[in-house]
């Protein structure tokens, strides 16, 4: 018998397997734009922040984002390995970061009542550092985390 056309033949490819180090770049540009924001509007770029959550659409963009970012470093990672993406790693991509930043924003509104409930004298203006301080490390998990549990779950499982 002849071998099959190569035309013919379907390329076979292997689970896409995460590394830690994946994220590392995209984190270090989120860092980077984030810092850069800071510097070049630092009092625009907190205003429309604090504007956003003042609003409640801090956290939706904030999800939209991390969710967005997740899942096109993914397929950008899968593209690159020529692997094939798991359903299972993108539907933890998916739903992690909304939990995460769910559960980030309830600890944000713990800590505001708290400052409130102090007798600071400028508890207004702490409450703005702690919503951008916030905002920049829960965005940070957010991207990161779901990275984190994808490698745990494929160290378990191989």
């Amino acid at each position: 018998m002849s071998a099959a056309a190569p035309a013919l033949v379907k390329e076979r490819r292997g689970t896409l397997a995460m590394r830690l180090a994946d994220p590392a770049a995209t984190l270090a540009y989120v860092s980077l734009f984030f810092g850069l924001l800071l510097v070049l509007f630092p009092v625009s770029f907190p205003r429309i922040i604090i504007a956003n959550w003042q609003s409640a659409r801090l956290t939706p963009l904030m999800i939209l984002f991390t969710v967005s970012v997740n899942l096109g470093l993914y397929l950008a990672v899968a593209h690159q390995r020529s692997a094939k993406p798991g359903i299972l790693a993108a539907a933890c991509l998916g739903s992690l970061p909304v939990f995460l930043l769910a559960a980030l924003n309830f600890v944000l509104q713990a800590t505001i009542a708290h400052t409130f409930a102090g007798s600071s004298p400028n508890a207004s203006l702490l409450v703005d550092e702690e919503i951008l301080a916030h905002t920049y490390f829960a965005m940070i998990a957010a991207i990161f985390f779901p990275f984190l549990m994808i490698r745990l779950a494929q160290q378990f499982q191989s």
